[in-house]
Parts: structure tokens; sequence; C-alpha cells
């Protein structure tokens, strides 16, 4: 299972000027030239493989219920869906209260800490997705180090009123 995940931070009039298309060509992937620039000024982020596993370690620090739900789920996949039309692909977007609300989250909820506090139910979700290699205490650095990326690029992103575009790519 492969599954990359790609953020964009951009102002939030833009979500009500461009079609769904445009706003998914914001997002360069690991082959865009611009990826590498971007990335640098913070503007992108990505994660090779993890991004449902970030989720899954986000929804087990609220139990999978309560009222942080939702905003639990704010980082990675939830947000409104737009559909690209002629290509079958879907774009989330997070308007600016919604990014301050997912990263006032990811402050509460000590990523830093959160890997090795779910790492049994990481472990679980790993063997039953049948991923290649099993869950490792490398994997759980990795993840971490993802997690801390995530909380640190939503905390730029709110601190600057910013949207996010994001978007899964297999």
């Amino acid at each position: 299972m492969s599954v990359d995940f790609f953020w964009r931070r951009v102002d939030g009039g833009l979500l009500d000027e461009l079609s769904p298309g445009e706003l998914f060509d914001l997002v360069p992937d690991w082959f865009d030239s611009e990826f590498g620039p971007q990335h640098q000024a913070g503007t992108v982020l990505a994660v090779e493989s993890n991004g449902y596993l970030m989720h899954v370690a986000l929804m087990e620090a609220v139990g999978g219920a309560g009222p942080d739900l939702r905003t639990a789920q704010l980082p990675v996949f939830a947000g409104e869906e737009r559909v690209i039309a002629d290509e079958e692909t879907t774009i989330r977007v997070l308007r600016p209260d919604e990014v301050r609300a997912a990263s006032a989250f990811l402050e509460r909820v000590g990523v830093d800490d959160l890997v090795s506090t779910v790492g049994a139910a990481l472990a679980e979700k790993v063997a039953d997705l049948g991923f290649a290699t099993p869950w490792s205490e490398e994997w759980a650095g990795h993840l971490t180090a993802d997690l801390r990326a995530l909380k640190d690029f939503y905390a730029g992103a709110a601190a600057a009123g910013d949207a996010m575009v994001k978007f899964e790519s297999a």
C-alpha cells in the first residue's frame, strides 16, 4: 500500500475563485519542478505512504469519538470535497477557520509522543492493511517526524490565515 499525501497552503479567496482543476494544479507532486522550492518555502507538504497512518494516530488520540472527532479529521482527510470531473480526481479544501482549528488540535494532541502512545493500534492497522513491511521502531520514527512536520505546516498556515488544498495520490 503506497499512497502519498500532498498539502498546499493557499489564499482563502482562491477557494471560491478557482475551479477544482485549477486548485489541483496549484499542488505540485514529487516530480514537478516547483515542488522543491515550494516545500522549502513552507507552502507545500508531502508525505510518502504515511498519510493514512497519520489519520489513524489522530483518530486514536480522540478515541475515535467525542467532540474532537471532527477536528481530529481535519488535518488529513476532512474538508470540502471537490471533484475534477474529467480526471475523476477528488481534492479536499479547508477554509482558514478550519486550518486554525486543525492547527490548534495538532498543538493540543502532542504529536511528539502520540505515535508511541498509540503504537499498538498502528501496528495492528499496518498488519490489517497488508503493508509490505511490518511496523517497526524505525517506521514509528518516520511517522512521528511526519506528524511533527504536519503540525508545523498547519501552524504556519494558521498564522498566515491561509486555506488548504490537499489530495492523496496512489
